[in-house]
């Protein structure tokens, strides 16, 4: 007798469960945002993971966690038709030999004998200064030979023998240029061939063409499989995270004034942005300090603006292997003591944390932010100290970890 009444009672739980039920509302494409929402749930904190029918049926009572749910997101997510392209202008790329004021070289032979003359050399007269150690940059004026040997002349009566220096050859990577406001976050590919998967953690999508370092890519969805973010792209093409360095347009900080010029740094993605107002107009990659000499996060001002300057180690001598001394470094805006945001033309290795707490930029993108920034340096102003009142620009540090802000989500669940 038990045994029917209990099954006549789950009968009826079931027909009044089903008459209540409420058709799934359309979410459309998942917004791609910083702090995704999960479905809520009438008891504030699921306790159980919601099978695939119920899903459909009733959203809102599901957890943002489980296969149901899972299938139901993944189904919702609807591409615009035809997939906007971003609303970049092309910007001309800069012939070789003016990507940099100056042909630039590093030192590959210390100790290293500086000399005023090759002459002297020759003749047995001790050098003018020793390089000791490290890493040495210098800028190369001319070339000179003497008694059959080739020599470079770095500064106003300085040699050095040509057999010391390697040339650099500086990244010809630039950012984009924005027409309008991007309506979806974008990306650069950091690595070399990702191949984009048909689902997140699935099979690979061979009948597309593999993705190369500094590929521009839009960001339509987003899925959080255990430890891993992935982005959809495009049709069945999914990425995961760490191959990419995103950017999200973000308001202005509340110091900056309406219309203000304003730069976003994200030590995470290794993006910065240049914005007026509320309109992100440039964006592109940057190399940041290491872990052991990270660039500091916070809300700053210029305070300087140096077209041309000399770069050291300010806490060891020459002699340390930490030493390092690179002359002329090109288009520097300073906006915290010694950290600034400048060319680095040693290294293409862009997306990816590199400097001793600088913020580095290709050549053609840091050229572009020293001539936008607020106050406007002419030509042939080499050093430009910035006042109270004057003209600025903010900058703006932060460390934005998706990896956090999902578990915050997961917190809130």
């Amino acid at each position: 007798m038990r045994r029917y009444l209990l099954i006549s009672f789950i009968g009826i739980l079931f027909v009044i469960l089903a008459a209540n039920a409420q058709p799934a509302s359309a979410i459309g494409t998942r917004p791609l945002e910083r702090n995704p929402r999960p479905h809520p749930t009438r008891a504030g904190v699921a306790s159980h993971v919601c099978v695939p029918s119920l899903v459909w049926r009733n959203p809102e009572l599901c957890p943002s966690y489980g296969p149901g749910t899972t299938a139901y997101r993944m189904a919702s997510i609807h591409l615009p038709d035809p997939l906007p392209e971003l609303p970049v202008l092309d910007l001309p790329q800069a012939d070789e030999e003016d990507i940099l004021p100056h042909t630039y070289a590093h030192v590959t032979i210390l100790p290293l004998d500086v000399y005023t003359h090759p002459m002297q050399a020759a003749m047995g007269f001790p050098p003018a200064r020793t390089m000791l150690s490290g890493n040495w940059w210098v800028s190369v004026d001319g070339k000179v030979e003497f008694e059959g040997q080739e020599w470079y002349q770095i500064n106003e009566n300085e040699f050095i023998v040509a057999e010391a220096l390697s040339f650099a050859s500086p990244s010809r990577f630039r950012g984009l240029y924005l027409t309008e406001q991007p309506a979806h976050p974008f990306a650069w590919i950091n690595r070399w061939n990702v191949q984009p998967s048909i689902l997140p953690q699935g099979a690979l999508n061979e009948t597309v063409n593999p993705l190369h370092r500094y590929q521009t890519v839009t960001l339509f969805a987003e899925e959080k499989r255990g430890d891993e973010i992935w982005y959809l792209i495009g049709q069945d093409q999914w990425i995961e995270q760490s191959n990419v360095s995103r950017v999200d347009v973000n308001p202005p900080p509340a110091e900056v004034e309406p219309g203000g010029k304003w730069i976003e740094v994200d030590l995470f993605e290794q993006t910065i942005a240049a914005y007026e107002g509320e309109r992100m107009v440039y964006a592109t990659l940057i190399s940041s300090g290491r872990t052991a000499t990270s660039t500091p996060p916070g809300i700053y001002r210029l305070w300087a603006k140096i077209r041309e300057g000399k770069m050291s180690n300010p806490d060891v001598q020459d002699g340390s292997p930490a030493w390092y001394h690179i002359e002329d470094v090109p288009w520097s805006l300073y906006f915290h003591g010694g950290y600034s945001i400048h060319a680095a033309f040693w290294h293409n290795a862009f997306g990816f944390q590199r400097s001793y707490g600088c913020v580095n930029l290709a050549p053609q993108d840091a050229k572009w932010f020293f001539d936008w920034s607020d106050p406007f340096a002419p030509e042939g102003l080499e050093r430009l100290y910035i006042g109270e009142g004057s003209p600025n620009t903010w900058v703006w540090v932060h460390f934005s970890s998706p990896f956090e802000e999902t578990e915050e989500v997961e917190e809130q669940n």
